[in-house]
């Protein structure tokens, strides 16, 4: 219970000493002074330690009022319903992890240190992650939408890059070029390592939040704010490759979706730095997302050329076990001697996102702040 003030009374005059001494008393016991202090609180959900298999949400503060000065930042989505909760979790967790790590200049920070590694006795949650070019179960998806969402942020702010490594297909939160995968433990290490190349201490901030994900990089007085532009480019597309299996159980002109496939890019990646002082410094990247392949399953007389997913499947509008309507598209050839096959998806199959199928040919980001 939370002590009020105590109001200040004028007592009424007495001649007898008892009243005196009784209201002195009961004026003592009322102060503030004498109260208890309050018993230790249980930490908050944020400050308790995660447990092995929790998918508790967690409950950032609210940014910081200060008058940081803020190098660059970026923001990512993330879902957050009951489907993708231990995702949400480990964005949350590993968002947690980075927030408030400083950079001294000429250090290098490295993600992998400051997460950990990615496994249930570190607290993090089983989710979707990406294995091998494929989708799988495992344990600490959703590190490298932060690692990603921070590689972005400090592209921004002008940080050199010391290590990053892109997924080998690209992500539905971000833009390509601008992602960064991260793996610890299993024999494979792969880590985000950022170089404070300022002269002044560089603060790393990350909330997520609700669905949000926001990363942003911050210098004290002494910092100096140097004007960055970034722009993403796709110079080449690779059409999806398509893997067909037979199966004697599945019905004549049925098609089985196990997979769907994603095209593959090559992208540039061009950053400038301007200084204060007017010089201008570039770095070039290119990355390779190879396309993956559609895996269908039709009955040993079916005739693969009839094999043509309408882009509305890809996109991920087909119903699990429930045939589509028509799988042909417009510049597709008619077929009037039979009726279009009938499309299945597996259960459990991802499917891309419109991002993913057409992205933007070009893309262009800087750090000027509204």
């Amino acid at each position: 219970m939370a002590l009020r003030p105590l109001r200040s009374r004028a007592g009424s005059t007495s001649t007898l000493a008892l009243v005196t001494v009784a209201v002195a008393v009961a004026l003592a016991l009322a102060s503030p002074a004498s109260a208890e202090p309050p018993a230790n609180d249980a930490p908050s959900a944020a400050a308790r330690p995660a447990t092995s298999g929790s998918t508790a949400s967690l409950r950032p503060a609210s940014p910081p009022t200060d008058a940081a000065l803020v190098l660059g930042r970026y923001a990512t989505s993330y879902a957050h319903d009951a489907e993708h909760r231990g995702r949400a979790f480990n964005v949350e967790l590993s968002a947690q992890a980075i927030d408030g790590k400083v950079v001294l200049p000429g250090a290098t920070f490295s993600f992998n240190d400051a997460v950990g590694e990615r496994t249930a006795s570190f607290g993090f949650a089983k989710s979707i992650v990406l294995r091998d070019g494929l989708i799988a179960e495992g344990t600490g998806g959703g590190a490298c939408q932060v690692a990603s969402t921070l590689h972005a942020a400090a592209l921004l702010s002008g940080l050199e890059i010391v290590a990053r490594a892109p997924h080998s297909r690209p992500s539905a939160y971000i833009r390509m070029g601008l992602d960064a995968t991260v793996a610890m433990g299993g024999g494979s290490v792969i880590d985000l390592k950022l170089r404070n190349t300022t002269a002044a201490p560089i603060t790393i901030r990350a909330r997520a939040s609700r669905g949000t994900l926001d990363v942003w990089l911050s210098s004290g007085a002494s910092g100096v704010k140097v004007d960055v532009s970034v722009t993403s480019e796709i110079v080449d597309r690779f059409p999806i490759p398509r893997t067909v299996e037979r199966d004697a159980r599945v019905p004549e002109n049925t098609i089985r979706i196990k997979a769907f496939g994603i095209p593959g890019y090559r992208v540039k990646r061009r950053r400038i730095v301007r200084a204060v002082d007017g010089t201008e410094l570039g770095d070039v990247r290119t990355d390779l997302y190879p396309a993956t392949s559609d895996v269908v399953v039709v009955s040993p007389s079916f005739d693969a050329t009839r094999i043509r997913l309408h882009p509305r499947v890809a996109g991920g509008e087909a119903h699990v076990g429930a045939p589509v309507e028509s799988q042909a598209s417009e510049d597709a050839p008619t077929e009037p001697e039979s009726s279009p096959p009938s499309l299945f998806v597996d259960s459990g199959v991802a499917r891309p996102a419109l991002v993913q199928l057409r992205p933007s040919t070009l893309v262009r980001l800087d750090n000027a702040m509204p």
